[in-house]
């Protein structure tokens, strides 16, 4: 209980960050306009798109390599030299320096999910996203948790003059190439305004994305998903349920098809003797984990599967119920009208008969000639008659025949 007051209490008194609102509202929308505006008036070079892919890459490689998995983690140990260079290319993302960045990440680690986790899915999806940058807090400031950065002076350099560093190399390098290739103004919209906005939105959707869609595969325990598709705009940080179930590996997509440019160029990185001690979990432990996380899916979707069968089962019942009522109920209806029109038809036919046999009495009885002609006349009719009742009554019995086969054949389908 003590924890969670502690954290609650860390999202209280957040303020709004003016410059970030303005920078990360503004620059998008400066993008939006300025692209089209330059396609509908000037020539798209081939020589933008390509300065534009390869200080992207350059940046994200530098949040990927540098900040998150040398920094943050310390998944490989790197010269000065090694260290200095990705310094100086995740400023070029403009996210903050190494210390601030990675302090932010360690507490999102630690507490992920909950108010201590900076940037909390729980919080939604525009707070995990972006919003979180435009506030400031407790735990947005709190930098103790990073005593091994500030023992380092690559960072401890880089925060100190973080601003000027990010700065100069956005403004600065896509100036220079322009005056390179004769197009300024093409360069600081494609390869300055639209590779920033490009770097800065790839990289939220890992907190945003990533912790909402995706498969869990490594671990349900936290909102993070592996998203193979983020993984080709974020240098390979799709992979995030992995990472949060082995922060300490250097990859995060570990099969050789999954698309982790990081990993690959750490990994070529230490053949190459720049790198080293490049750590990964025990492949034991990855396949205990996948294991077992994959037998608590499959538990629980044996549990639900069988409380699913039990509501088919009861309302199968249900209806089985309904069902062989009503058939019930119709049958009986059925019969019972069958058996009236038979009985009401043999009467029919047993009173016609005792006429029939009255007036043939009668035919011999007669006195005169008169009353034999009239009593001949009632017997033809009467005959008539009693055969037509005869009739009758037989197509009575085929319908009552025919109803008590539809009674059986409905009986013997109701199972045992």
């Amino acid at each position: 209980m003590a924890q969670n007051s502690r954290l609650s209490n860390l999202n209280t008194n957040e303020k709004t960050v003016w410059g970030n609102v303005a920078f990360l509202v503004l620059t998008p929308i400066a993008a939006l306009i300025l692209v089209p505006w330059f396609a509908m008036t000037h020539t798209i070079q081939t020589s933008h798109i390509v300065a534009t892919l390869v200080l992207w890459w350059a940046a994200g490689l530098g949040i990927t390599v540098g900040y998150h998995r040398l920094f943050s983690h310390r998944t490989y140990k790197a010269p000065t030299w090694f260290r200095f260079v990705f310094a100086i290319l995740g400023a070029a993302a403009w996210q903050n320096s190494i210390i601030t960045w990675c302090a932010g990440h360690r507490y999102h680690h630690r507490d992920v999910d909950t108010a201590g986790d900076p940037y909390s899915a729980k919080r939604g999806f525009l707070w995990s996203h972006i919003l979180w940058v435009m506030k400031t807090g407790p735990r947005h400031e709190a930098l103790d948790n990073v005593p091994d950065l500030w023992k380092d002076p690559v960072c401890v350099w880089q925060h100190k003059h973080y601003m000027l560093i990010s700065t100069a190399f956005n403004l600065g390098v896509p100036f220079l190439i322009g005056l390179a290739t004769g197009d300024v103004l093409g360069m600081m919209i494609f390869a300055g305004l639209l590779r920033v906005v490009l770097v800065h939105q790839f990289t939220f959707c890992i907190n945003s994305v990533a912790h909402m869609w995706g498969t869990q595969p490594w671990s349900d325990a936290n909102t993070s998903r592996d998203n193979w598709f983020l993984s080709f705009f974020t240098f390979g940080e799709g992979y995030h349920n992995y990472h949060h179930a082995f922060q300490a590996d250097y990859r995060n997509g570990t099969l050789w098809y999954n698309f982790d440019p990081g990993k690959w160029l750490i990994w070529t990185a230490s053949k190459l003797g720049i790198t080293h001690s490049l750590r990964k979990a025990r492949p034991d432990m990855v396949l205990r984990r996948r294991f077992e996380e994959s037998r608590s899916k499959l538990a629980i979707r044996l549990d639900e599967f069988g409380a699913q069968v039990e509501q088919k089962v009861a309302q199968w019942e249900k209806d089985w119920n309904e069902k062989t009522q009503m058939l019930s109920d119709s049958m009986r209806t059925q019969l019972e009208h069958a058996e009236t029109r038979l009985e009401e038809s043999l009467k029919e036919l047993r009173d016609t008969q005792r006429q029939w046999a009255d007036a043939q009495r009668k035919r011999f009885d007669a006195s005169t000639e008169e009353l034999k002609l009239a009593a001949k006349n009632e017997v033809k009719e009467l005959k008539r008659a009693f055969r037509a009742k005869k009739k009758a009554a037989k197509a009575c019995m085929q319908e009552w025949e025919a109803s008590l086969r539809e009674c059986y054949a409905g009986l013997e389908a109701v199972p045992a």
